[in-house]
C-alpha cells in the first residue's frame, strides 16, 4: 500500500496507466514507480479526481471512511440540453406560496443528493445550511425583521440620530440605507395589512459561511443555484430573499433567533414552497451582454 494521511492506494493493483499523474501533480512515476509528491501532504485538497478518474477503483480518501462511490452515470442518463434549457428557463422567483409545509425527506435530498456535490473553492466544502420550517420561528423572525426595519426608519427620521450614524458608518453604506428607506416604508404598511414581506410565508433555507472563508460568499451563491434549480424539479419554488440575508448579518438579533454561529455570515436566503401562482408563458429577456476577443 501507498499512503498517507488523506489517500491510500493499493499499489500492487495499480497499472501504471498515470491517469492520476495527468491529472494531479501530487501522483509521480518515477521508473514506473508511483510515488506522492513531497507537497500532497500539506496542500492535496481532496477533490476526488483521482478516485474519479482510476479504471481499477484503487485509490481512497480516507475521508470517505467507508462509503459506496457511484459510478458514472452512461451519456444517455443525463438531462440534454435541451430540457436544461425547459428546466432554466421556467423557472421563477416566486412571491406566492401555498399553505402547505415541505416534507423535510424533499429538502434532505436536494441538500444530500444535490447541493453537497455543488462546487466549492479549493475544495472547502465549507457551506452550511440552516432550514427553517417551524412556523413559530417564522413568525418570530419576521416579527424582529420587522421591529429593526421600523427603528431603522425612526433613526433616519431623527435628524441628529441621523447625524451620528453617518460618523460611525462608511458613506456607501449610508446611502444604501437611504436608498432602501422607501421600500422598507411601503414594506411596513404591506405587513399593518396582514402581509408576510420578509420570507414571502414560505419556509427558508439559510446559506451560511465562515467569515475567515476565501470564496464563501461565491460558493453560498452556487449553492443557492443548485437548490433553486433542483426545487423545480421536485414541483417547489424558491425566492431569493436579499433583505433577510443583510438582516441576518445586520443586525445579531434576527440571526441569533436562528442561532447562526458568530463566526459565520449569511451568504444567501432562499424561501421555499410550493407555487400558488401558475405560469403560462415565459417571460422576454435583454439580449445577453457578451464580447467575444
Amino acid at each position: 500500500m501507498l499512503e498517507n494521511s488523506k489517500i491510500i492506494v493499493d499499489i500492487d493493483y495499480c497499472t501504471k496507466c498515470e491517469a492520476c499523474a495527468d491529472e494531479c501533480s501530487f501522483f509521480i512515476f518515477d521508473s514506473g514507480t508511483m510515488k506522492f509528491a513531497a507537497a500532497m501532504e500539506e496542500d492535496c485538497i481532496e477533490c476526488g479526481k483521482c478516485v474519479a478518474l482510476c479504471p481499477e477503483n484503487i485509490i481512497t480518501l480516507k475521508f470517505h471512511k467507508g462509503e459506496i462511490l457511484r459510478d458514472v452515470p452512461s451519456k444517455d442518463q443525463l438531462p440534454s440540453f435541451k430540457s436544461l434549457i425547459n428546466l432554466f428557463q421556467t423557472r421563477r422567483s416566486l412571491r406566492q406560496f401555498e399553505k402547505k409545509p415541505v416534507p423535510k425527506e424533499l429538502i434532505e435530498d436536494i441538500l444530500n443528493q444535490v447541493v453537497r456535490y455543488s462546487p466549492t473553492g479549493h475544495n472547502q466544502e465549507n457551506v452550511h445550511f440552516t432550514v427553517v420550517q417551524d412556523q413559530d420561528i417564522l413568525k418570530k423572525l419576521s416579527e424582529e425583521c420587522t421591529n429593526q426595519v421600523k427603528n431603522l426608519i425612526k433613526t433616519f427620521e431623527d435628524p441628529q440620530r441621523q447625524e451620528a450614524l453617518k460618523a460611525a458608518f462608511p458613506p456607501a453604506l449610508i446611502k444604501k440605507i437611504e436608498e432602501v428607506i422607501p421600500a422598507f416604508k411601503n414594506h411596513i404598511k404591506d405587513i399593518k395589512q396582514g402581509k408576510e414581506v420578509w420570507h414571502r410565508g414560505a419556509e427558508i433555507i439559510v446559506i451560511h459561511s465562515p467569515k475567515n472563508a476565501l470564496t464563501g460568499m461565491e460558493n453560498c451563491a452556487l449553492a443557492a443555484c443548485h437548490i433553486m434549480l433542483a426545487a423545480e424539479t421536485l414541483g417547489l419554488g424558491t425566492c431569493s430573499l436579499g433583505y433577510i440575508t443583510n438582516f441576518f448579518n445586520e443586525f445579531k438579533p434576527v440571526g441569533k433567533i436562528i442561532k447562526i454561529p458568530l463566526k459565520h455570515f449569511v451568504g444567501y436566503t432562499l424561501a421555499i414552497g410550493y407555487p400558488k401562482a401558475h405560469y403560462y408563458r415565459i417571460p422576454a429577456r435583454k439580449p445577453v451582454k457578451v464580447k467575444w476577443i
